[in-house]
């Protein structure tokens, strides 16, 4: 049987695609505000101080841009998973469909 509803098929390939994009951009986002915030701090403080000493004379800047790199990351894993999702489940729909096609044609009398 031919496939019906080629556009949903695409749409459902651009959601999934998108879902990658935000997922690696936004994983590298956190992971780029992390080291940008030691960077920032070390620049601050000078680069001859070791690093475990920096969270103790940066205090919560260190921590405000832990917690932001976390939120960044848990909020990209987030909206991955919706993205994906609705990809998955255009792609559930359209199956359904060819599915319930196929049974009553199946099903049809045949003379």
């Amino acid at each position: 049987m031919e496939k019906k509803y080629r556009v949903l098929r695409i749409v459902a390939s651009i959601f999934e695609i998108l879902a990658w994009i935000v997922l690696v951009l936004g994983l590298l986002g956190a992971i780029l505000f992390v080291v940008g915030t030691v960077a920032a701090g070390l620049g601050r403080l000078g680069a001859r101080i070791p690093l475990r000493l920096y969270y103790q004379y940066m205090g919560m800047p260190a921590v405000s841009g832990l917690v932001g790199a976390i939120v960044m990351g848990l909020g990209s894993i987030l909206y991955f998973l919706f993205l994906y999702a609705t990809g998955e489940l255009i792609y559930l729909l359209l199956d359904i469909e060819q599915n319930t096609r196929e049974t009553a044609y199946h099903l049809k009398p045949k003379m």
